[in-house]
């Protein structure tokens, strides 16, 4: 294999293999939460009840047996049927992945502007008293849960000022409040990253050459700084997207939005384990689709072999 390609299918490869052992790590942490039968039934039901409500759901099988049939089911893509819902789960992910696919539809390229915007800006003003103030403002912004922040948001935007809608998912407006503060936090740690990137990249020495011959500051700055400074942000961004999961998460139960991280919630809160199942394996199979577009992109703004490939012979 080309050494230019090894790593991306190094990174495919891996994060399959991650998310098979998420998988399983999920089966077994959620034989250990409880009996199901004991959430999902009501609080009158008798044993008999209970026991068939276990045999229904194949819940009465040893483990082995259990894990054994759900990896097979997952691997030939069966989700099985909600135990909470009584329905198929890979009908209810499906109403409501567009939520959470919206939500990041508008977040995410706001999050990768301001990135961007906020990284150059600091990093080609280092030194400067206003880069280091913004710098600290924004180290110290990360201490604040997320939250809190969204609170206090909904509280100024939508109940004080009336600006934007507080919660829900009828209109496109009801999803600014929510993505400008999951882009807002995207770009802050994407900026930072950048400006540590330029700014260690301002001290080589291919840089202090170029400007020795005479290069001028944007043409430096174009040929030497962004393209090595735009693979590592492409790939970071590329992992934020799955940290970005995390965030929707947040997002989505304070503005009470339909989407798939609230979703894992209430299965996990209903012991629905192929629910949660299908939660977790199409938002890791999503991240993987991003990442092997990332590292694809990454590798053709960088062409130099990965870490650990060996140069072809001259």
């Amino acid at each position: 294999m080309n050494p230019r390609w090894r790593p991306v299918a190094v990174n495919l490869a891996s994060g399959a293999a991650a998310l098979f052992a998420a998988v399983v790590a999920l089966i077994l942490a959620m034989d250990l939460l409880g009996d199901p039968a004991a959430f999902q039934l009501p609080m009158e039901s008798d044993e008999a009840a209970r026991a068939a409500f276990r045999a229904e759901h194949g819940l009465d099988q040893p483990l082995s047996v259990r894990l054994a049939a759900r990896v097979t089911a997952l691997a030939q893509g069966r989700f099985g049927e909600s135990q909470w819902l009584r329905r198929p789960a890979a009908a209810v992910v499906a109403e409501h992945l567009p939520a959470t696919v919206a939500l990041a539809a508008l977040a995410v390229p706001g999050g990768l502007a301001g990135g961007v915007i906020i990284g150059l800006a600091l990093g080609l003003s280092a030194g400067r008293r206003w880069a280091a103030r913004l710098r600290a403002a924004m180290l110290a912004g990360f201490a604040v849960p997320g939250f809190v922040v969204a609170i206090v948001a909904i509280q100024l935007v939508a109940v004080e000022w009336r600006l934007l809608p507080a919660s829900g998912f009828d209109t496109w407006t009801a999803l600014i409040l929510p993505a400008g503060l999951l882009a807002a936090g995207f770009a802050m740690r994407l900026g930072l990253l950048l400006q540590d990137r330029l700014t260690a990249l301002t001290g080589q020495p291919f840089v202090r050459f170029a400007r020795a011959k005479g290069l001028s500051h944007a043409l430096v700055l174009r040929r030497h700084l962004l393209r090595p400074a735009a693979g590592l942000a492409l790939g970071y961004a590329s992992l934020q997207l799955g940290y970005l999961l995390g965030g929707a998460l947040v997002m989505e139960s304070v503005f009470a939005i339909p989407g798939l991280g609230r979703l894992a919630v209430l299965a996990l809160a209903n012991r629905d384990l192929p629910l949660l199942q299908a939660c977790l394996v199409v938002a890791g199979s999503c991240f993987l689709a991003v990442r092997l577009v990332a590292d694809l992109l990454h590798a053709a703004l960088d062409p130099r072999p990965g870490l650990g490939a060996v140069a072809p012979a001259r």
